[in-house]
């Protein structure tokens, strides 16, 4: 069972050292850089700008001229006629009297007697029988039952009380908030990045105090059957190093798969192949984070995406306010119509028209002002956003700076602690050589050096965490590679 263990554990060093050889070395930079260039999601919200672009060169289209092309066949249920038989007959029969009258004027004026009835309705009845004949039908096809039609219709807003321009000014909002969020999503993704890779840090190094640790255990173990088969220490003194040399074995092969894990989330991150190895040669070392909490905290309110983002939000407020305002103004449009195929007009119908069309609206329940009130309670919200994302960020800051601080000390103070214990290590290891000590005083050095380094290599870990954690507050996570790379 034990040689098994010993094989396991050489099987997964040896698949670490392949991967470590044969990987690609990258840097923290170079990290960022590719995840910049490859992460799915910074790629999605690269696609929302390019939408956002498209979506205000439409807006900027309201203020040109709409310009329809209108063709098609028509089939009515039958020839539209024009008959004008009522207005033929009374002047028929107008005319029938005037000339009857005219005939008795003439008879009276001759000597004669006036025309008698039975005269007067035979004179009446040859006259209307003639100018029927003379008269043409008032009778007229205006538009055949099938007819072919093609319009050119066009419009232009003259004034339309601001809302044009509110809406493209909307549209323009629309595209920076895009880009806010945009560079939001990639100061996230990068800070992910960082986060990762200090991970991987972190499991290198300790993965080195865990092999020094199994090292020593296995030299302390060798020291521990030599001198119980010399007959200086008791048998479970010896079969105490065993069982460290084991829990030494188990640790290591622990913190290999959380590196293997951690190499996994690294990579997934900045968008790579996961079955990409990539290297990292690199060390948790101590560097001086200066900045004061004020001056993370002024930059935070001029950097950070999220006010950008709520400051543009406010401006769609106000423009929303004015294009909901616009409703009580009168809307004005220059218009015009041209038929392009004329053959099938009617006499009625013209081939062309321009006018100016303008209109308001005078009752429509009261909704126009209903809106207006919603929209300044949009903005109030929107202040009370604000002034409630401005104090969570300062007690982002707040802690994260309180917390850098808290490791930074921490860290500090272990020095001590780890001098004292390499040096007890040192004497305990001495004094068990000549049976002065026992097994378990040396596990116990040991593990209390090991407790101590891994300690400080975590407080340096949480140090650069929360350093990372404010850059994010703030709106500028690649300056923390200003840090890392001093």
């Amino acid at each position: 069972m034990k040689k098994n263990s010993v094989k396991y554990l050489l099987i997964v060093l040896l698949l670490y050292v392949t991967n470590t050889v044969f990987a690609q070395p990258i840097t923290l930079k170079q990290a960022i850089n590719i995840a910049i260039s490859n992460n799915d999601k910074i790629k999605q919200y690269s696609e929302k700008v390019e939408q956002k672009n498209k979506a205000l060169a439409e807006s900027k289209g309201n203020f040109l001229p709409t310009i329809n092309l209108t063709g098609g066949f028509n089939h009515m249920d039958d020839n539209l006629i024009m008959d004008l038989e009522p207005v033929r007959q009374a002047m028929i029969k107008i005319q029938s009297g005037n000339q009857v009258e005219f005939a008795n004027v003439y008879n009276i004026l001759q000597g004669g007697s006036g025309l008698t009835p039975q005269q007067r309705a035979s004179l009446y009845s040859n006259y209307s029988n003639t100018l029927s004949k003379q008269i043409p039908l008032f009778l007229e096809t205006v538009k055949k039952q099938d007819y072919w039609s093609t319009t050119l219709t066009g419009t232009q807003p003259l004034f339309l009380g601001g809302k044009i321009i509110s809406v493209n000014h909307i549209a323009e909002n629309e595209k920076e908030i895009a880009q806010a969020e945009l560079e939001k999503t990639k100061n996230e993704i990068t800070s992910e990045v960082i986060s990762n890779y200090l991970n991987v840090v972190l499991l290198q190094n300790i993965i080195k105090v865990r092999q020094n640790v199994y090292s020593g255990m296995v030299q302390h173990r060798n020291d521990a059957k030599r001198i119980y088969e010399e007959g200086v220490i008791a048998k479970n003194q010896f079969l105490r190093s065993e069982v460290a040399l084991a829990d030494a074995e188990r640790n290591l092969s622990d913190d290999l798969n959380r590196l293997s894990l951690a190499f996994i989330a690294l990579k997934n991150s900045m968008g790579k192949n996961g079955k990409e190895d990539i290297d990292i040669n690199d060390e948790l070392l101590f560097k001086v984070y200066s900045d004061s909490l004020n001056t993370i905290k002024s930059a935070a309110y001029s950097s950070q995406p999220i006010f950008r983002i709520i400051e543009l939000k406010k401006e769609q407020i106000s423009d929303k306010y004015k294009i909901e305002r616009s409703e009580f103004l009168p809307k004005i449009f220059l218009f015009g119509k041209y038929e392009v195929i004329d053959k099938y007009l009617s006499i009625l119908e013209p081939k062309w028209i321009v006018g100016v069309q303008g209109s308001i609206n005078l009752f429509n329940g009261f909704k126009d002002k209903n809106k207006l009130q919603q929209t300044k309670h949009q903005g109030k919200e929107i202040d009370y956003l604000e002034a409630d994302t401005r104090n969570k960020i300062d007690l982002l800051l707040e802690k994260n700076y309180r917390d850098m601080l808290n490791s930074k000390y921490r860290f500090e103070k272990l020095e001590a602690n780890i001098n004292l214990a390499e040096e007890n290590l040192r004497l305990t290891s001495g004094r068990f050589q000549t049976g002065m000590s026992t097994s378990l005083d040396v596990i116990d050095a040991q593990l209390v050096l090991e407790k101590n380094l891994i300690e400080r290599k975590f407080s340096l870990f949480e140090y650069y965490k929360s350093i990372n954690e404010i850059y994010l507050a703030v709106g500028n996570p690649e300056d923390f590679l200003k840090v890392w790379n001093k």
